[in-house]
């Protein structure tokens, strides 16, 4: 394959690329403070209906991107917050949000889709010019490697590292787990907020009920297929998003049903999973010892 030709490919799934890459590192920012996050798919939906709503009122995707990215940190910071105030499973908590997001996403969504006609189509979307879709690949990877720098370098990606590892010992040397916490959550949902808004802005300008339902389920797996490490996820996003941008292609090639063909990257997406959790990547990439671990400070003060 010739470089003019890869390059060709990499400006085609460009936007896409955007999307699930900045959910996928959103998702490991997170939880590598011990915050397990159930709630991705149902605010990567609201997400999507936002953008698109927005979109459609004020004609401007860069207010659109900017209120989905905001939206995305609210339901954070809510969600790191229910975990540590409350003596409450992480699970519970994070299900009960994503199911919300679906429910305010067509409320949301439902009007603007109403305001735009039957087609649903916003008409404000990112450019699509060879420079923009060059960026949309560039300027992710570049936030995926602050995101490394952030964890590995500085304080605050150590105080992440030890609230997820062990919140009680951390705790004892005077980590605040709570803002720790807040501040992760808040930085990994602006992260899915604002790839929920290149879905809609750069990749699929259409709207309909139920619209990126199961996208952020593929972006959960990217993350953990790649160990939640933003340079693996490079390679584990670059390749789901060849299968989400090429199903049909291989239906055609290899005569699937339409039903298999849209399984493919959920197929895909259990697969890299499995062959995550039984490899030795599940080692050397282990997850974070107290992930979605209950840590109630109020409890263990008590306790003492």
């Amino acid at each position: 394959m010739e470089l003019a030709e890869i390059g060709c490919i990499i400006l085609e799934i460009a936007p896409a690329f955007a999307a699930y890459y900045l959910a996928a590192v959103g998702h490991g920012f997170i939880e590598k403070s011990g915050v397990l996050n159930l709630a991705i798919d149902g605010v990567f939906v609201l997400g999507v209906a936002v953008a698109f709503a927005v979109g459609v009122y004020t004609i401007n995707p860069w207010i659109a991107f900017f209120v989905t990215i905001l939206v995305g940190t609210g339901f954070g910071i809510l969600l790191s917050y229910l975990t540590i105030k409350f003596p409450i499973s992480h699970g519970v908590a994070g299900l009960s949000i994503m199911f919300l997001g679906y429910g305010l996403a067509t409320l949301v969504g439902k009007p603007a889709r109403t305001c735009q006609g039957r087609v649903g189509a916003i008409n404000s979307g990112f450019p699509q010019d060879p420079l923009s879709k060059t960026l949309m690949f560039i300027l992710p990877i570049l936030t995926g490697i602050a995101l490394l720098f952030i964890i590995n370098k500085i304080k605050l990606g150590a105080t992440i590292r030890a609230a997820g590892e062990n919140p009680h010992a951390a705790s004892a040397l005077g980590v605040d787990i709570l803002r720790t916490r807040l501040i992760a959550g808040a930085i990994g949902y602006a992260l899915i907020g604002a790839g929920a808004a290149f879905y809609t802005l750069a990749w699929l300008p259409l709207w309909s009920e139920g619209q990126g339902l199961g996208h952020g389920w593929i972006a959960f797996a990217i993350s953990l297929s790649a160990g939640r490490h933003p340079l693996f996820t490079i390679l584990t996003a670059g390749i789901f998003v060849g299968l989400v941008k090429y199903q049909f292609t291989l239906q055609a090639f290899y005569s699937l049903s339409p039903e298999i063909t849209k399984m493919i990257p959920f197929i895909a997406a259990i697969t890299a999973m499995v062959i995550f959790n039984i490899t030795s990547l599940r080692r050397k990439l282990a997850p974070p010892q107290s992930l979605g671990k209950i840590y109630f400070k109020e409890e263990k003060e008590q306790s003492k």
